[in-house]
């Protein structure tokens, strides 16, 4: 496993160093979330949104200008650094520390709000459970998570070697994630995965490509404490 997550991290470093995987704009589904829950920032008393797996910074931007105090977590020091250089660019401050999903360096109950975008999906099974866990054990009471994670539907489901029942090692190509573990989840797996939350909601999202033969394919959800 060790193994493993070095690789991964050794994926994130490469990739961050490619403008490319560097998007300026923040994701829709993040913006409404962030727009939605914006209010509740008086009611916890409780301004503290962590962002897993901050990339570049552009929810972490977007968050602070809203009014939350984001403090944001990755793997790559690369990531780190451009979303650094991203806030200070727009005077706001940086709460940034190198750590992983698997192990939050944070005390319990330290966040009224948390966002996984795109992240939680990449690992193992028990390796998803453990991220959420972790997302759970640092919100406060009432606190909110929200994570984009992949369906079945994907269609780079079953394109790799099967590690478990939706858990697949991709061997394609055409994307950037050639070699990486992931984990697809069906509509019946959501309140499984997130089973410790009082109140769970999710939806899901579909784009398409390369002339409609691509289906990129999302749960949104949406987690009370």
């Amino acid at each position: 496993m060790h193994c493993a997550k070095r690789e991964l991290d050794n994926h994130w470093e490469q990739l961050h160093r490619n403008p490319r995987f560097l998007p300026r704009y923040p994701n829709d589904h993040v913006v409404r979330f962030l727009m939605a829950n914006r209010a509740l920032i008086e009611v916890f008393r409780n301004r503290r949104l962590l962002d897993i797996g901050a990339g570049g910074g552009r929810h972490m931007q977007l968050a602070s200008e809203l009014g939350f105090e984001p403090c944001g977590i990755d793997t790559s020091i690369i990531g780190l650094e451009h979303t650094r250089q991203r806030l200070a660019a727009s005077d706001l401050q940086s709460r940034l520390t190198q750590a992983s999903m698997l192990d939050l360096p944070f005390a319990d109950d330290s966040f009224g709000f948390a966002l996984s975008f795109g992240v939680f999906y990449y690992g193992s099974s028990e390796q998803m459970k453990k991220a959420i866990s972790e997302a759970h054990r640092v919100l406060i009471p009432s606190g909110k998570l929200f994570a984009v994670l992949r369906t079945t539907e994907d269609y780079r489901f079953g394109k790799g070697d099967q590690l478990g029942p939706t858990t697949f090692r991709l061997r394609i190509t055409e994307t950037n994630e050639y070699d990486t573990i992931q984990q697809f989840l069906r509509p019946d797996d959501i309140g499984v995965y997130f089973a410790s939350f009082s109140q769970i909601s999710f939806e899901k999202t579909e784009t398409t490509s390369a002339n409609r033969t691509r289906i990129d394919s999302d749960w949104l959800v949406t987690a009370e404490k």
